[in-house]
């Protein structure tokens, strides 16, 4: 668990079945990866699911991978969840453990700002 973790128990309806928000925020992180893959030589390596290492040390993306990424999420947590969420600021920078580590300390800080912005 992440220093960013939140309990949220929101669920949605989508297709028949209930996805908690982080469930959700956790889809939009695969699919923006699948994206940026498409973009690279070297695609990132997911076998290690949410542990897989993003950025920083053992990181898998430089810092411009890293903006291209972060603006599709945020893209897609406005399109899909409705909620304006800025990833990359101060708060970001300056946490003791980096939410942009792995794809699971991204989603956990995704959420707990889609939280503030939803108030859910």
């Amino acid at each position: 668990m992440t220093d960013f973790a939140v309990s949220i128990p929101v669920f949605t309806e989508q297709k028949g079945k209930r996805h908690t928000m982080r469930e959700r925020i956790i889809k939009i992180i695969w699919s923006a990866i699948d994206r940026e893959n498409d973009l690279r030589d070297t695609p990132i390596d997911v076998s290690a699911g949410e542990d897989t290492q993003l950025y920083g040390l053992n990181g898998q993306v430089d810092s411009l991978g890293l903006v291209s990424l972060v603006v599709e999420v945020e893209s897609e947590i406005e399109r899909k969840l409705g909620a304006s969420v800025t990833l990359v600021s101060d708060r970001a920078m300056s946490a003791r453990r980096s939410p942009f580590a792995t794809i699971a300390s991204l989603a956990d800080y995704a959420l707990s700002l889609t939280s503030e912005v939803t108030g859910v």
